[in-house]
């Protein structure tokens, strides 16, 4: 209901209708519900959504009810239409994933109480900060629950209480992993009305490239190789948490960009930490993904839900934005409407008709009235209103009898606003490249891609941990 209110409230109610039917020994089979008359001969026995109307209730003198903290956004490409992916939300249950009794005995030493565990470790279900308190993990020796004294999730690191331990016991740990996707940008790409692919580019955020430095390295590697040129920023943090120091490219340092090797062309100072941001190619393309009209996606970015909706064309692109953490992603704007919807209720025989009336009357106020205020569509109102009789064949004078149920809705309605990005240098794969280039952009040798059309000249500021740009 979040473009197409009127439509989707009508069709939830005529799926409740539907189902106040759908056990009914006598008109299981029997009974038709649509919207209007869609058949060429009119039906014996059904219930007909006849009309609608709507008034709204204002909340507020713009409607604006909160900003949006989310992993995720929806943004266009260019001059790309990006009306193939209506929305996009977190897939709550799988934000984070539980890692249940990892066996991490064979780190065990005579002096050892550090353990490293193969994820990085979230603070708790659907928070993917780093775990920072013993609380947010469980330890287990030979069974036995035991406090750590030290938990750094994003070092992967759980410090117990003691040492040593016994060769032969048994640690385990349980604590949550990131579920959602990596952060990055993920170009959704229609190459059919009903088919996209996914193409990634990746985000490295505060990556640590060298824990506490000697003074004496002279090359490190970063996580990932096929770094995208002039995407780094490396910066010294002091183990004390001073503010960074930003390394100059050509002064400092140099990078080979497919390998992601850094050169250093200068000594670095002693005991700080070397950290690093840039984008780099995953080199991994999923799909096809085979969608119809209205429909969600689970399975395309994990930890992130696709709403496609039917304006999907052949050569069009959205971007999805998935961030490290939670950031401001989108001005939130809603209120309620007051709609009326009027039901008819057709019969050639009368008592089924007030049979079918009763049934519905029933089902709606009295059964599936809490159901649907659960869902944000509370029914004020659900009255028969009335009788009639008409005629059904002219020429024998056979009738059809008819009642009428009207019912007072108020629903809840959102609408959210992005704020808006200028995404205009994208990484491509060679799968993109050689065949859904567009007409208007030009491909570099380092694989980037850049629109030839004239520049966005709004003011942009830089934005959360990501790196991307919002125009202001």
């Amino acid at each position: 209901m979040y473009n197409n209110m009127l439509f989707g409230l009508k069709r939830r109610i005529l799926d409740e209708v539907e189902g106040a039917f759908i056990n009914h020994p006598a008109f299981t089979d029997k009974v038709t519900v649509t919207n209007k008359f869609p058949y060429i001969q009119r039906i014996q026995y059904g219930v007909v959504l006849r009309n609608s109307s709507a008034s709204q209730i204002r909340m507020s003198a713009d409607n604006y009810l909160a900003d949006q903290w989310s992993h995720t956004r929806l943004a266009t490409v260019d001059n790309f239409p990006g009306l193939g992916i209506e929305w996009v939300r977190e897939d709550a249950p799988h934000i984070t994933d539980p890692v249940v009794d990892e066996d991490v005995s064979w780190q065990l030493g005579t002096t050892q109480r550090r353990f490293f565990t193969k994820f990085s470790i979230m603070k708790g279900l659907g928070d993917t900060h780093y775990a920072t308190s013993p609380s947010q993990v469980s330890v287990t020796v030979n069974g036995v629950t035991t406090v750590p004294e030290y938990v750094n999730g994003e070092k992967k690191l759980v410090l117990l209480a003691y040492a040593p331990l016994s060769p032969g016991d048994i640690v385990k740990i349980s604590y949550y992993k990131r579920g959602i996707t990596s952060p990055g940008i993920y170009l959704i790409n229609f190459t059919a009305d009903n088919q996209f692919w996914v193409s990634p580019t990746g985000i490295a955020s505060r990556e640590i490239v060298i824990d506490v430095t000697t003074g004496t390295e002279s090359t490190a590697n970063l996580l990932h190789n096929k770094v995208h040129p002039n995407t780094e920023t490396l910066y010294l943090e002091t183990l004390s948490g001073d503010a960074p120091f930003e390394l100059l490219d050509g002064t400092d340092y140099s990078i080979n960009y497919p390998n992601g090797i850094i050169t250093f062309l200068s000594p670095l100072p002693k005991n700080v930490r070397l950290l690093a941001d840039y984008r780099y190619d995953p080199n991994i393309e999923t799909g096809p993904f085979v969608v119809n009209n209205y429909m969600e996606v689970h399975d395309a970015i994990p930890g992130v839900v696709l709403c496609v909706g039917r304006r999907a064309k052949t050569g069009d692109r959205n971007v999805v934005i998935v961030s490290q953490f939670r950031e401001e992603q989108a001005r939130i704007y809603g209120g309620h409407w007051e709609m009326s919807i009027s039901l008819g209720v057709i019969s050639k025989d009368t008592m089924q008709m007030e049979e079918m009336t009763d049934q519905i009357v029933n089902w709606l106020w009295g059964v599936r009235k809490n159901v649907m205020e659960f869902e944000g569509i509370t029914l004020n109102r659900v009255e028969p209103m009335g009788e009639s009789e008409e005629v059904y064949i002219d020429t024998t004078g056979d009738l059809y009898y008819e009642s009428t149920i009207d019912i007072s809705v108020q629903t809840e309605w959102q609408k959210f606003v992005p704020y808006q990005y200028n995404i205009s240098n994208i990484f491509v794969n060679e799968y993109l490249k050689s065949s859904l280039k567009p007409k208007n952009y030009e491909v570099l040798e380092n694989g980037s891609m850049i629109a030839t059309m004239q520049p966005d000249t709004r003011p942009v500021i830089k934005y959360g941990t990501t790196g991307y740009e919002r125009v202001i």
